[in-house]
Parts: structure tokens; sequence; C-alpha cells
């Protein structure tokens, strides 16, 4: 029997996962002063290791993006099934990776399209399993909590994010100048799905 608390503890281990995730990407950062070899000034371990402290915030800031549009899809629910967990799961893995992908970026140069492939790709999932899950929501009456009607869980905003992610690894792997700028991309579509969270 699925209950109210079985929701409850659901949706508080994904938050558990997302704020674990968070918090391993500043591991790599701690092991820079941990070695026996420290840097001559202080200020050199930040410009020595831009690169870093660069996909540290942009990864953080991805998460927490990440889990804000998580966030505004579970409450809309009210019950959950098995394909609800399962995309929900798979949602947590992609993640869970992020600390790596993001470590496989800050290792190598901004030319070599492979991390920088597995990083967007990473990301792109991600947001087709949130789209999976808005989408769930939307179509499935029993998953929304009362009062939720099928037009206030309507998957819009999740599918424009996901197109903008999928438009940022097209272009980011293909075209090497524009790398990792492409994931302003996803941010640029922020105000569209503002507008189509509000119709």
């Amino acid at each position: 029997m699925r209950t109210d608390r079985g929701l409850d503890r659901f949706i508080t281990f994904l938050d558990a996962v997302v704020a674990i995730a968070m918090t391993l990407l500043v591991l790599p950062l701690t092991e820079l002063i941990g070695g026996e070899q420290l840097p001559p000034q202080s200020g050199d371990v930040f410009t020595e290791n831009a690169s870093r402290f660069w996909a540290f915030l942009l990864s953080f800031a991805v998460i927490g993006r990440l889990w804000v549009a998580h966030h505004r899809i579970v409450e809309r629910v009210g019950a959950y099934d098995g394909a609800f967990v399962l995309v929900n799961l798979c949602w947590a893995l992609t993640v869970v990776f992020l600390p790596f992908a993001t470590q496989l970026t800050s290792a190598y140069p901004a030319t070599d399209r492979l991390p920088l492939a597995v990083y967007l790709g990473n990301l792109t999932l991600s947001a087709v399993f949130l789209s999976v899950a808005a989408f769930l929501v939307w179509r499935r009456p029993a998953l929304r909590r009362e009062g939720v009607e099928a037009k206030d869980a309507a998957p819009w905003a999740a599918l424009v994010t996901t197109a903008a992610f999928v438009l940022a690894l097209v272009l980011g792997t293909a075209v090497v100048q524009i790398g990792y700028y492409a994931l302003l991309l996803p941010l640029l579509a922020f105000p569209v799905e503002r507008r189509l969270r509000l119709v």
C-alpha cells in the first residue's frame, strides 16, 4: 500500500541526493590545499585553478536549477506509482553523476569535446527525465495532489527546458568556440518557461 508517508520519504530521499551531490562538488577543491606542495601565495590557489572553481560554480548553479525544476513538479504530486519512482531515480542518477562530469571538464582543456559531450549530455538527460516526470503528473490524474488540475500540471515549461538543453548539447559539441557557453541557452529559456507556467 502506498501512503503519504511513503511519498514524503521518497521526495526527502531525492532532496538528500541533490544535497549530497552539491556537497561532493567541493571535495576536489579541498584537495588543492590538502597536499604537501602548497602554492607559495594563497592567491595562487585561485589563479592556478580557475577552471576548477569555474566548473564548481557552474555545476552548483546547474544542480540548483535542476532541483528547482524538480521541486515545481513534486509540488503538484499527491501520490506515486512505479513509473514515477523509476523516472525520478533515473533523474537522481544524472544528478549523482554530475560531480564526476564536473571533474572531467575541469581536468581537460575546453577544446576536448568528449568531456564537454559527457557534461552536456548528462544535463540533457537530466532535463529529459524531468520532462518525463512532468508528463506523467500531467497525464495521470491519480498522481496529482487534490485540487491540482491537468492545466496546472502541464509539462510545457519542462519541455522548453529540455529543448534548450538538447540545443546546447548539439551546439556546444559541434562548435568548439561555443563550448560551455551553450549552457546560456537554458538560462535564456527561463522567461519562456515562466510565461508557460502562468498560462
